[in-house]
């Protein structure tokens, strides 16, 4: 399989590859700005109603409110409904199953600001696996060995919608 993939690295010319569709930008469009990834981390970590995400993001409730509806309507949160204990029933957010699929975006996040913002020794939190008490970290598998490949060694080569998107760029 790995002569399949270096026949076809020559073909991907970047210059004039059409910066859309990408699922990086498409994906940015969704939750890119800084309030969404920080709702989404508190979501995932168990931060669940309104009141308490304005008061441990110290973010405005109108801002809040914005990044909710864009992050509901997205299917990346998905509500319910909770009694308030005052006769209320009120909403909370949760991370719906497309959502919960965005944490290794965060795990990423997480590694490289350990890495570059804070610095080696400073880690707020060390993530482990609950079972073995280890530290864990990303690491990019290949589909058929099951073995690491370093991130050097990475390629990209045509995908199944490319000549389309290509096509496209081009006309």
């Amino acid at each position: 399989m790995a002569s399949d993939a270096n026949e076809h690295l020559d073909r991907v010319e970047w210059k004039r590859l059409a910066s859309r569709p990408c699922p990086v930008a498409d994906s940015l469009d969704l939750f890119g700005d800084r309030w969404s990834i920080l709702i989404i981390r508190d979501v995932m970590n168990g931060v669940r109603r309104f009141d308490d995400l304005v008061a441990r993001l110290e973010i405005s409730r109108a801002t809040l409110s914005d990044r909710l509806r864009r992050l509901t309507a997205a299917g990346i949160l998905v509500t319910a409904d909770y009694d308030s204990g005052r006769g209320r029933t009120r909403v909370e957010y949760r991370m719906s199953e497309r959502g919960w699929d965005l944490r290794n975006v965060l795990i990423a996040l997480r590694e490289w600001g350990d890495r570059h913002v804070l610095g080696e020794g400073n880690e707020p939190l060390t993530l482990v696996d609950r079972t073995t008490g280890h530290g864990v970290r990303l690491q990019l598998v290949d589909d058929e060995t099951g073995e690491v490949v370093e991130p050097r060694h990475l390629a990209h080569v045509p995908g199944p919608a490319f000549h389309a998107v290509s096509e496209r760029a081009h006309s």
